[in-house]
């Protein structure tokens, strides 16, 4: 510990020239209690030890004689490490107080450095987590794409495409242009809205809240279904949930129909419907 009678007294102080600074403020076991650093004082202290430097000196004075010293328990503001709320000590620390204190602010200093560090890593970590949840849901794997009302039916008739989930529902709607689409899903669990009739120029005839245009595929690939059946329900002028092949073509009509005198010639590509 630091011997008081080599301390500065209060009137010194002006002369000098330094800026105290409260350090720290620790408490140790009653068992462990240390001597309080001020001058004429012979009182050992266990609770609120204000850890004070000046100059190029560190004082381990009770709360009562930090008060006198330097006219109240706020004069020096906030304490520099952990915040003045009175950290406990183990007994390893009460002896790096008594016997080395600027070898305590040092371990002080490590610690709260490794805590911010953790607390950073923690905060990206939650940062990662809320963008990953922020991604399009995709559906699960356990069961194909249902619309409610179509729970445990499968599709009769023929497959128009080969890339089409076996047993999965499909939506049909009438737009009021004419048009026919399909809603359909993949083998491999995307969602797709694809006209029926297909016909030139489909890739420019819905806005991207349908989807993006496939030409692979022939049809727009959906990036939220709900927003996309929104759209489609809104311009339609009828709609059909089904299971069954007929019900589509009884609604949108066969391969051969073509909505608004356009259909698919011999020169387009292959996944023209």
């Amino acid at each position: 510990m630091v011997d008081a009678n080599s301390l500065p007294m209060p009137e010194d102080r002006a002369l000098t020239g330094f800026a105290p600074r409260l350090m720290a403020i620790v408490e140790v076991d009653k068992s462990e209690r240390v001597y309080c650093a001020q001058p004429g004082c012979h009182h050992t202290v266990y609770k609120a030890i204000h850890v004070v430097r000046e100059d190029d000196k560190l004082l381990v004075l009770g709360s009562t004689c930090f008060q006198k010293r330097f006219g109240s328990l706020t004069a020096l503001g906030k304490a520099q490490h952990w915040g003045g709320n009175g950290k406990v000590l183990t007994s390893e620390e009460r002896a790096l107080l008594a016997e080395n204190t600027q070898a305590l602010l040092a371990r002080f200093e490590a610690e709260e450095a490794r805590l911010r560090e953790e607390a950073e890593q923690k905060l990206q970590r939650l940062r990662e987590e809320l963008a990953r949840r922020s991604l399009p849901r995709q559906a699960p794997a356990a069961a194909p794409f249902q619309i409610p009302g179509m729970r445990g039916m499968s599709l009769r008739g023929s497959f128009p495409w080969s890339w089409m989930m076996p047993g999965s529902s499909v939506a049909a709607f009438t737009l009021r242009d004419g048009s026919g689409w399909l809603r359909v899903q993949n083998k491999d669990r995307r969602q797709f809205i694809v006209p029926w009739p297909s016909f030139e120029g489909w890739e420019e005839s819905l806005p991207p809240v349908v989807g993006r245009a496939n030409l692979e595929v022939g049809g727009y690939e959906v990036v939220h279904v709900v927003d996309a059946i929104a759209y489609l329900r809104t311009h339609a002028t009828g709609e059909k949930i089904t299971g069954v092949w007929g019900d589509v073509t009884g609604l949108l009509g066969p391969r051969s129909s073509s909505p608004r005198g356009r259909s698919c010639g011999t020169g387009q590509r292959q996944s023209c419907l």
